[in-house]
């Protein structure tokens, strides 16, 4: 089922982008080969393809011209190309970042590890107000707005829409008192409660499995059921990278299932959480 959220105007350019690069590379052309057709820079070709740009209807039907789509398939194409000039919804999440939660939100599976920090996603509003305030990116008036959004982007885990959620944490995270020891035991009850969902996996890698596959590294798995795509999503300072060609995504991938087997199981994991809110009380 499609939802509201999934008809955010930033997933409908991602999507529309992703069906036309495979409409391309299917038609055997080249950006460097479309762009001229459209009186655009091959830049433009690269943009809209990521999900960057939008494009006129007129434009979307030349585009199907060129592939050779027809009949319910480009119907898709002008359906999709239509949703993706919307407005955006207002946010105070930077614009790197609000394609992300965009894709979140219409993710059906999502894959989070961090050595370090809790994810957004996971995050009380006490723990994101710790986060956030310490961050150079944030005025004042923009804190609490993005902490309210966190929160709601928590909520859709128990939605009848929630996404199937497997997180692998470092166990650093148990002990960095972001907030302080009130606030972090706080944020373990919420993981050890979200951990017993049917829809959630949290596992914790221990400081005892030694150097892995992921040291240095934290990053997000995205996968999307329509059109079929999967995302890496790497998050900077004030910047972000989307990957999603195949030898990128597949590279994650394995990662993630090593640092899987590498960690500790559910059961484990969430007695290992017990512990440590027991010593932070």
């Amino acid at each position: 089922m499609v939802t509201a959220e999934a008809l955010n105007p930033a997933v409908r350019r991602v999507q529309l982008g992703i069906v036309l690069r495979l409409l391309r590379e299917r038609a055997g052309a080249k950006p460097k080969e479309v762009a001229p057709q459209l009186g655009w820079y091959v830049a433009k070709v690269t943009k809209l393809e990521k999900g960057d740009v939008t494009i006129s209807l007129p434009e979307i039907d030349r585009l199907i011209e060129l592939y050779g789509v027809q009949g319910e398939e480009a119907e898709k194409v002008r359906r999709l190309g239509a949703e993706a000039r919307k407005r955006d919804r207002p946010s105070r999440v930077p614009d790197w970042g609000q394609t992300y939660v965009a894709l979140e939100a219409a993710a059906s599976e999502v894959k989070f590890y961090d050595g370090e920090v809790v994810p957004g996603m996971l995050q009380t509003a006490g723990y994101a107000r710790a986060i956030l305030g310490n961050s150079l990116a944030n005025t004042p008036d923009e804190i609490e707005t993005r902490v309210a959004e966190r929160v709601q982007r928590c909520d859709r885990l128990s939605s009848p829409e929630a996404p199937s959620l497997w997180v692998v944490l470092g166990e650093a995270v148990l002990y960095r008192e972001v907030g302080g020891p009130e606030v972090l035991r706080a944020e373990l009850r919420q993981l050890l409660e979200l951990g017993g969902r049917r829809n959630v996996t949290i596992q914790i890698l221990p400081f005892k499995s030694g150097e892995h596959v992921a040291m240095g590294a934290s990053f997000t798995l995205l996968h999307l059921a329509d059109p079929v795509a999967t995302f890496a999503y790497l998050e900077g300072l004030t910047d972000a990278d989307y990957l999603d060609r195949a030898h990128h995504t597949a590279m994650y991938g394995e990662v993630f299932d090593r640092l899987r087997v590498a960690a500790l199981g559910d059961r484990e994991s969430a007695k290992l959480l017990q512990r440590r809110i027991e010593e932070l009380t």
